[in-house]
């Protein structure tokens, strides 16, 4: 059986890496009775993976969990002892059986993320936001993991979207598109060091709040949505 949990990362746990976050739902998924399947082989591995990996820092609302399980419990059962079990902060909202026609990984399909930004202390964001996905060109410093080097690196044509989600004296309250897609992935963070060395602020001074609020297929739409039937 293969199921997909969508669950929020809020407060402290934003900042627990990746890696963490697979172990906190592994030992939670065993204690519940949804113990995930093994892959064979040499180094066995449990069949679970997240559809996008979030960056330290970032609240979300939509993460996606897949794995395969052999267990036979009681769904509905099992989902509640994994909240009781969680730590505050995270919480599956919602559970899917993954469809047998969708083969690949969810992370596969991903192609884009949007981020709400909540940010005091910058005026005007309308016209800010406005002028700088106007722009032709955006550049930024970017270091090579492998090499350590910094490069130039051109993210204009991963800055998809915007739109104002309350125009605010004061605050910026706006949700951003950026891409996902492999080797085009734009982190949220990157994009509003960009955004504020646009706008003439030092993202030092401000302290924006940042959740990601869906991740997106190719067709711009979130990709729970090809899960078909929600089941709880």
């Amino acid at each position: 059986m293969k199921l997909v949990f969508e669950f929020t990362k809020t407060g402290n746990l934003i900042y627990i890496s990746h890696l963490d976050l697979m172990r906190l739902f592994l030992r939670v998924l065993r204690m519940s009775g949804l113990r995930p399947a093994y892959s064979q082989g040499f180094n066995p591995h449990p069949k679970m993976s997240l559809a996008l990996p979030l960056a330290l820092g970032v609240h979300s609302t939509c993460e996606l969990l897949e794995f395969e399980t052999e267990s036979r419990a009681v769904i509905e059962a099992a989902v509640s002892k994994v909240n009781e079990r969680l730590p505050e902060g995270a919480r599956v909202t919602a559970w899917y059986e993954k469809p047998a026609d969708v083969r690949k990984t969810l992370a596969s399909f991903a192609s884009a993320a949007t981020y709400e930004y909540m940010c005091e202390g910058i005026s005007d964001a309308p016209a800010l936001l406005s002028g700088f996905f106007g722009r032709e060109s955006v550049i930024i410093i970017k270091r090579d993991k492998k090499s350590g080097i910094d490069a130039e690196k051109e993210i204009r044509d991963q800055m998809i979207g915007y739109h104002i989600v309350k125009d605010m004296r004061g605050r910026m309250l706006a949700e951003v598109t950026l891409s996902a897609a492999p080797g085009r992935t734009l982190g949220p963070m990157a994009f509003f060091e960009a955004f504020c060395a646009a706008s003439g602020f030092s993202s030092g001074e401000l302290s924006p709040v940042v959740t990601r609020t869906a991740i997106l297929g190719a067709d711009g739409k979130p990709l729970k949505d090809m899960l078909d039937t929600e089941m709880w």
